[in-house]
C-alpha cells in the first residue's frame, strides 16, 4: 500500500472533486488581466500618472507570476 492509497482509504483530504469550472474562470480572468495590463503598459501614455503606471505594472507582474506558477510543470 502506498501513501496515496492510505489517504484514499482514510477519507481525509482529497475526497472532494476539483472545481474545474472555477479553475477555468480564474485562468481566463488572469489571461485577460495579463493581456490588458501588458497592452496598457506598452501602448498607453501614462507619463502624467505615475500611480496608474505602478498599478498597471503590479497587475501585470502578479498575473504573469500566477500564470507561471499555475502552468509550471509539477514533479
Amino acid at each position: 500500500m502506498t501513501s496515496h492509497d492510505h489517504h484514499r482509504d482514510s477519507g481525509h483530504a482529497g475526497d472532494a472533486k476539483p472545481n474545474y469550472t472555477l479553475r477555468r474562470v480564474k485562468t481566463l480572468l488572469a489571461i485577460i488581466a495579463c493581456t490588458a495590463s501588458a497592452t496598457l503598459l506598452f501602448t498607453w501614455r501614462m507619463a502624467d500618472s505615475q500611480t496608474a503606471t505602478v498599478l498597471v505594472s503590479i497587475i501585470y507582474i502578479l498575473t504573469v507570476l500566477w500564470l507561471t506558477v499555475r502552468f509550471a510543470p509539477r514533479e
